[in-house]
């Protein structure tokens, strides 16, 4: 990811005088000014410099916090403030054993925080409808989030492995967010990840 929740230093330009530079709320300003672009123009019509104009910044600061369009559309739209990164890295610790586990328990953590009932779906819905923005979220995971996972993998066939293993955890959530399928809707994230992350993730991940 090009940025993290925290500011690395200002950024420096050669744009004019007057624009916001680094600082602790930048990254969430550029959220929310996209957030609110998205949330009235369609996805193809916003670009990452009416982002920056309408938060105030300099152009290059959104490339510093996001590796583009696609990324800070799945952030402002999923209002996922951690970083996926970070998310990964705390996983590193966790024995290999457990790591199937691990990785459902963060995936269902991000989704089922307070305020986010439903955005799955509704993220699902907006990628579905934009053919432009499931390309563009389609390369992010690809280079952002698969490439973590391949991390955990056994090295014969990491790639594959690490795509078969994304795909389970997103047909687990279609089954809980979206389709609201029993049990799986219902029964606890600690349980799920017991049993989806052993039986399934696991497999993919390390076997």
């Amino acid at each position: 990811m090009a940025g993290s929740l925290h500011d690395n230093g200002e950024v420096t330009s050669s744009k004019p005088r007057g624009r916001r530079p680094g600082s602790p709320d930048t990254r969430q300003t550029i959220v929310g000014a996209a957030r609110g672009l998205f949330d009235t123009q369609p996805y193809d019509q916003v670009s990452l410099r009416a982002i920056a104009r309408r938060a105030d910044v300099d152009p290059a600061l959104v490339h510093h916090y996001f590796s583009g369009k696609a990324e800070l559309f799945l952030t402002a739209t999923a209002d996922v403030s951690a970083d996926p990164m970070e998310i990964f890295r705390m996983v590193d610790d966790v024995p290999a054993d457990r790591r199937g586990a691990a990785l459902v328990l963060t995936f269902t953590a991000v989704w089922e925080a307070a305020g986010r009932s439903g955005m799955f779906t509704e993220f699902i819905s907006s990628m579905l409808a934009t053919p432009d923005l499931t390309a563009g979220a389609g390369e992010f995971i690809t280079q952002q989030i698969r490439e973590r996972i391949a991390h955990f993998a056994d090295p014969d066939e990491r790639t594959l492995r690490a795509t078969l293993a994304m795909s389970q955890m997103i047909g687990m959530a279609m089954l809980r967010y979206t389709l609201r399928m029993e049990p799986v809707t219902s029964v606890n994230r600690s349980r799920l990840a017991e049993l989806y992350g052993l039986f399934r993730i696991q497999g993919a991940v390390v076997a």
